[in-house]
């Protein structure tokens, strides 16, 4: 019971969605390795990868905190932080798969990143509706 407890606390939906970033970081960093430069080739192509990477784990973090202070509206953000890595993963499954450059380990990396999001999404969305509930 204690475990039921933690996992539907905010300390367990937070770890979840950071987990979830963890892995996405992971994602990104493998597909720099491996993809970046079949889908879009030269500096150009790593600079607008790069920043929207730093982008999305720069508000992630800043939510993830604020969420963690009660935050209602930056628990939303962290939903939404936490939909676009599940988003560009599902594309790659549905698109991609399984994935050709840097097999197997890519094709892991979309899967745990998918994985983590999902399950992250539904502890978020649990929490949301149980803090609006609440109030």
């Amino acid at each position: 019971m204690v475990m039921v407890d933690w996992v539907t606390s905010l300390k367990g939906t937070l770890t979840f969605s950071t987990i979830a970033m963890i892995s996405f970081i992971g994602y990104a960093l493998l597909v720099y390795r491996y993809v970046i430069d079949q889908l879009m080739p030269g500096i150009p192509g790593a600079i607008l990868q790069t920043a929207f990477v730093l982008l999305l784990i720069g508000v992630w973090i800043w939510s993830l905190n604020a969420a963690n202070m009660g935050s209602r509206g930056a628990l939303t953000v962290v939903i939404i932080c936490t939909i676009l890595p599940a988003l560009f993963t599902l594309y790659d499954l549905v698109f991609y798969s399984p994935v050709r450059f840097g097999w197997p380990l890519v094709q892991i990396s979309v899967w745990v990143t998918f994985v983590t999001c999902v399950v992250a999404i539904v502890a978020l969305v649990y929490q949301l509706v149980l803090s609006k509930s609440a109030v």
